[in-house]
């Protein structure tokens, strides 16, 4: 077989078509590919974010029930030591109101 010209320039052509048509197969799946890596990333990010803003949420709950809580107890506290207050003062009263009674004659 003889090289000519005309048949190499045919074999670099056919050549040329046939890598023409490789990279015409090859750039959309490399895209795509490229497109759904990406996706893919986002979605993790999303996804990450998401169980962390949960996350924060659920701490900030237990705060909030923990200071209620204590609130709560301090709020306790405090009416008891008012109860205790107020029957002392009743008492008190009843004192001055029997020492009035005995000084203050009857007319």
């Amino acid at each position: 077989m003889i090289w000519d010209i005309q048949t190499f320039t045919f074999l670099i052509g056919l050549g040329g078509v046939a890598f023409t048509i490789y990279r015409t197969l090859q750039n959309p799946q490399i895209a795509s590919d490229k497109k759904d890596a990406l996706l893919a990333q986002r979605f993790d990010l999303q996804q990450a974010a998401t169980e962390r803003r949960f996350k924060d949420i659920q701490a900030n709950f237990a705060t909030l029930e923990t200071q209620s809580q204590n609130h709560i107890q301090t709020v306790d506290t405090k009416v008891e030591v008012l109860t205790e207050t107020v029957a002392r003062m009743r008492n008190e009263i009843v004192k001055l109101q029997i020492i009035i009674e005995e000084r203050i004659p009857k007319r």
